[in-house]
């Protein structure tokens, strides 16, 4: 139950920065909350199944990845690095999250979120980010551009 009470609140949040980032410019799909809580149970479910806590949704890391993600469809590019330069490091810091460990995974295209757990699961870099050991954190941003959308997941911990 507090599993999915935590979720819940969540996908409440991310609701209201994607409605937040609409109005910005960027676009977000509109089933947006239901699949950042796919990613969010697929994310913690590969923790458990390899020993590790669960994360916490974070809705400032997911201020962070939405200002990535919304970056990416709006400059039409596909980069850990910001079209500023920017690092996830920075982009964290630059919202006031301020961390010890931090990590990103980006996804583009990918229609839906089992695909992208999968896809990180298979690749060495972003299979090791989501079985980070000692972070407590996430957050969860997607973007949408004529090309797809664009997802970022940042994981870290407060030092």
């Amino acid at each position: 139950m507090k599993i999915a009470a935590k979720l819940c609140a969540a996908t409440c949040l991310l609701f209201a920065a994607a409605t937040a980032a609409e109005a910005g410019g960027c676009s977000v799909p509109g089933n947006a909350q239901a699949m950042a809580s796919q990613i969010a149970a697929g994310l913690n479910a590969q923790r458990a199944a390899n020993g590790l806590p669960a994360l916490r949704y974070n809705p400032t890391l997911s201020q962070a990845a939405m200002a990535h993600a919304c970056d990416m469809t709006e400059h039409d590019f596909f980069s850990h690095r910001g079209s500023d330069g920017s690092t996830a490091g920075a982009r964290m810091r630059r919202v006031g999250y301020r961390f010890c460990t931090a990590a990103e995974n980006i996804a583009w295209g990918y229609p839906h979120p089992d695909q992208i757990i999968s896809g990180w699961m298979a690749s060495p870099g972003h299979r090791h980010n989501m079985l980070l050991q000692g972070v407590t954190d996430f957050g969860i941003a997607i973007a949408q551009s004529p090309k797809g959308p664009y997802w970022v997941l940042d994981i870290a911990s407060h030092c």
